[in-house]
């Protein structure tokens, strides 16, 4: 860039100086600054020079302006802009030092570097190198359950902006951010100057080539919900399975009739197919762009993932309308993460019910190591005492060890609440002389709590901590939880040593 050591001042005389690039799209560029905690979108005209010309640069001020004046709702985590350049178009944002963008999770070069051969396993050893890195670098970056608990995040921040009018316009890797820890998943959205009011006409078209929804790519529309809702499930699609929703073998070279050439001409096959030209990858009706790359779709996707990405890419390509809304996200990725455990031997997670084909078990359907113990909790509505329990509410599945303690979240004793179900409730421990219950800081549940296998028992009222003697394989005790909806829940620690 021509700007003499990459220093900007904004319009409150505030001088920030270019570190490392975030990342950079046909609208501009992102870079963070040497401030740790701010970062810089900087527009960038075609040729990817920075717009400096005083026509554009009233308009970009006018357009930066008018979002940092829209209603957006109280604690959403959404940078909108903090400052604006002078002499650029161009904002400053507040973006956390420990974020890094959604699309860490793909293997790039430096990550692949990173991987040498012997960090490849044994059950990794048939498949082609860099495939095999692809794999590694996905438990490496928190595999199943960090990216389903991810996009949970970010849908329920999408469902906040789109319950109050507005939508977010440039879903994409890149302006989704997330905590580096892998304990942590935070989720903050950056370019927010995209953010407005619907608009079906009159205004410009906005999106990131391969996640555009296909009325924005075909000029049939100008974005709305309905299109969001597209982008959205294009990155949890691809970043859970490790290919695009809509590159199978029309686009990869794998078909055999070659049709799509000759239907299309000269036009390039992959506009063609992020255009939704084309059938989905999975698509129940049509085969003809069907694909066997990526991770098997069965082990990553539960009953109503699958219906909802079949609804958006299935009759939600040629018809907007059809589309799931965003608000269907939410609870289905929550309840997905939720049953997911880590394998022992691979580090790679599956659901906890998966039975392998070979040795009729619960093995890993990677590398076949057995299931390590489980705590299960199952949340049934609470009715009365005369009432029938019907099919849990909730289920909540993680994988237990010695002496490790873990974090059960509002949503297992009380309604899916977008706004607090990742509350810490509880914490639950499991070791040789028991189990240790104990209320979370920050808990608001009332809890009670009753050991054997029958809900019958006494309980005894939670006021701090409890502990549960473990006297076999298949430990059981039970909880009521009082916040909004009481929960009957079921506990078990299933697979503990005999």
């Amino acid at each position: 860039m021509s700007q003499r050591l990459n220093e900007y001042v904004d319009e409150y005389q505030n001088l920030h100086i270019q570190a490392n690039v975030l990342g950079q799209g046909g609208q501009g560029i992102v870079f963070r600054t040497k401030d740790p905690d701010l970062a810089i979108k900087l527009i960038t005209d075609e040729s990817g020079n920075p717009v400096t010309d005083e026509k554009s640069l009233e308009r970009y001020s006018k357009r930066f302006k008018r979002v940092r004046l829209l209603p957006l709702p109280e604690n959403l985590n959404i940078s909108v802009p903090a400052a604006l350049l002078q002499n650029n178009a161009g904002y400053v944002m507040q973006l956390l030092s420990d974020m890094v963008p959604f699309s860490h999770f793909w293997l790039d070069g430096k990550s692949a570097e990173d991987i040498i051969p012997d960090d490849i396993p044994e059950w990794l050893s048939g498949m082609p190198e860099d495939e095999a890195k692809k794999i590694v670098h996905y438990y490496r970056t928190g595999g199943l359950r960090r990216r389903l608990h991810a996009l949970y995040k970010c849908a329920s921040l999408l469902a906040r902006l789109h319950g109050n009018g507005m939508i977010y316009g440039d879903i994409s890797p890149h302006n989704i951010f997330i905590s580096k820890g892998i304990e942590d998943s935070s989720i903050w959205l950056i370019d927010a100057d995209n953010i407005r009011f619907e608009i079906t006409l009159g205004d410009s078209v906005v999106y990131t080539p391969k996640y555009g929804a296909p009325e924005l790519v075909q000029y049939k529309d100008c974005g709305r919900p309905s299109s969001d809702c597209h982008a959205f499930a294009v990155v949890a699609f691809y970043l859970l399975s490790l290919i695009h929703p809509f590159v199978g073998k029309k686009v990869d070279g794998t078909d055999e009739d070659d049709w799509a050439n000759q239907e299309n001409g000269e036009e390039d096959i992959e506009d063609c197919a992020y255009a939704g030209l084309f059938p989905w990858v999975d698509d129940q009706n049509d085969g003809s762009n069907s694909s066997d790359s990526g991770l098997p779709r069965s082990l990553l996707l539960t009953e109503k993932l699958t219906a909802l990405f079949e609804d958006t890419f299935g009759k939600g390509r040629t018809n907007p309308l059809l589309r799931p809304t965003i608000y269907h996200w939410p609870e289905a990725l929550a309840q997905a993460a939720d049953m997911t455990i880590m394998c022992p031997g691979c580090s790679m997670n599956y659901y906890y019910d998966f039975i392998h084909p070979e040795t009729k078990d619960h093995n890993c359907p990677y590398c076949k190591t057995p299931r390590p113990p489980i705590l299960i909790l199952d949340s049934y509505q609470w009715n009365g005492a005369d009432k029938p329990l019907h099919l849990p509410s909730w289920r909540y599945v993680h994988e237990i060890s010695q002496d490790t303690e873990l974090t059960i979240p509002r949503r297992v004793l009380d309604e899916f609440e977008m706004l607090d179900s990742d509350i810490a409730e509880l914490l639950i421990s499991s070791s040789d002389n028991g189990i240790l219950i104990k209320k979370s800081d920050h808990g608001k549940v009332d809890l009670s709590i009753a050991s054997g296998s029958q809900p019958q028992h006494e309980f005894q009222k939670l006021s701090s901590q409890i502990k549960i003697d473990q006297m076999t394989p298949e430990t059981q005790f039970w909880m009521f939880a009082q916040l909004n909806s009481p929960r009957l829940v079921k506990c078990m620690i299933s697979g503990g040593s005999k």
